[in-house]
């Protein structure tokens, strides 16, 4: 097995200012067809089948604190329909390079949120939007900072090894100051007067541009 690494930039920085959370990168396999990410605390992984009761009982618990984050289209749709979104989705993404949606467990295996990239984009920039959730019984103990901050490690170190992002944006509405100030702590700025009307839960709200480029990924972290 590979050791596990402090990786995310593309070449030696001259000074950091930051520590990067270290992360281990189990490449997809024919037993195993999608990358799993591991820190020290969390395993980020592709949903499965398996995953719907665990996945059930978290939404049911913590409806009114996921919805905004899981939009569905329906405010009515049951957990099991918003797990089977989440699945489609998570496939599709697979299939396409279009998308990189991982939930996160702890070490005992108990779903503790998700970190995804819901679009990819490449081109003569390749760039991504990025959001994330997180239990709210597993909140303050740095688990959401520790996630994000292996996602952007591996969406912004170059291909193979990762998924070889230049820029990855993070859609937060203006009043959501813990959002802000977790992208912020994994080095996102907001993106100057930048906005757009977005769905939350069932309702259309602004949201500001958060982002995060490999120049800045490499001088905050190395």
């Amino acid at each position: 097995m590979p050791p596990e690494v402090e990786f995310g930039a593309r070449k030696p920085s001259l000074q950091t200012t930051r520590k990067p959370v270290r992360v281990h990168v189990e490449p997809s396999t024919s037993d195993h067809p999608s990358v799993t990410i591991e820190t020290p605390r969390l395993i980020l992984r592709a949903i499965e089948p398996r995953d719907e009761a665990a996945f059930v009982e978290l939404l049911e618990r913590a409806r009114d604190h996921l919805m905004p984050v899981l939009p569905t289209g329906d405010e009515n749709a049951t957990p099991e329909a918003i797990f089977a979104r989440q699945l489609e989705l998570t496939q599709q993404g697979e299939k396409t390079g279009k998308a990189f949606r991982r939930i996160a467990t702890n070490r005992t295996g108990s779903i503790v949120g998700a970190f995804n990239l819901v679009v990819i984009r490449r081109g003569l920039e390749n760039n991504a939007d990025a959001n994330c959730w997180l239990d709210p019984e597993r909140m303050g103990v740095g688990l959401a900072r520790e996630g994000l901050l292996a996602l952007m490690s591996y969406s912004l170190a170059d291909l193979p090894e990762g998924l070889g992002m230049h820029r990855v944006d993070a859609w937060i509405q203006p009043e959501n100051k813990p959002s802000q100030k977790l992208y912020a702590s994994c080095g996102f700025v907001k993106s100057g007067d930048e906005s757009s009307h977005l769905t939350t839960g069932d309702a259309w709200h602004v949201h500001d541009r958060w982002q995060l480029t490999i120049d800045a990924w490499q001088r905050e972290f190395g």
